[in-house]
């Protein structure tokens, strides 16, 4: 029977939270897991990404190998197996996810389970809340003054609100459709 880890996804530092979580295959690696976060935050991947120890320092676990970039070697998450770092023996394991360095959106990965499942798939999204900010947009600064604007109708930057509409688009910071996320999701 197939194994999968359990994992709660959420971005740190912004309240309420916005958060998905989603089984993964256990033989999955940390490249495999960056395309599950890309994909249940909506994110479109054009940007620098790694994986960090939840330390001060964040040493690196896996990530795009680009050493000129970050100054430091980082281990391709093609090779780092998930399960090379995740247990499951603990009660609760974690790394951190940040990408898009400059806007630096860092998630808090949390394993919370290990399943067996009858069913065979390589990810199934579970569950989620808030729409996730969106590409570019400045981080936390950033998704407050947006979320201002959609609040209010002003932008504290006093762009022209109407340019601001039409690169935000529907977004909403409250919208997330499970059914039409989980579609794309576990295709």
């Amino acid at each position: 029977m197939p194994k999968y880890y359990e994992f709660d996804v959420s971005l740190q530092q912004i309240q309420p939270r916005i958060w998905r979580r989603f089984l993964l295959r256990t033989n999955a690696t940390f490249e495999h897991l960056h395309h599950a976060i890309q994909d249940g935050f909506d994110w479109q991947d054009c940007h620098l990404w790694e994986f960090r120890l939840p330390t001060r320092r964040g040493f690196p676990i896996a990530g795009i190998v680009d050493d000129e970039e970050l100054g430091r070697p980082t281990p391709d998450a093609k090779l780092v197996k998930l399960g090379d770092y995740f247990t499951g023996a603990r009660v609760a394991e974690r790394c951190e996810y940040v990408y898009d360095f400059g806007d630096d959106w860092t998630h808090d990965v949390k394993l919370v389970g290990v399943h067996s499942d009858k069913a065979t798939f390589k990810r199934r999204l579970l569950a989620g809340e808030r729409a996730a900010p969106p590409e570019d947009s400045g981080g936390l600064p950033g998704y407050e003054r947006i979320v201002r604007f959609v609040e209010t109708g002003r932008d504290a930057y006093g762009d022209d609100p109407a340019e601001l509409r039409t690169w935000l688009g529907p977004w909403q910071p409250e919208a997330f459709d499970l059914r039409k996320a989980k579609a794309a999701f576990d295709r």
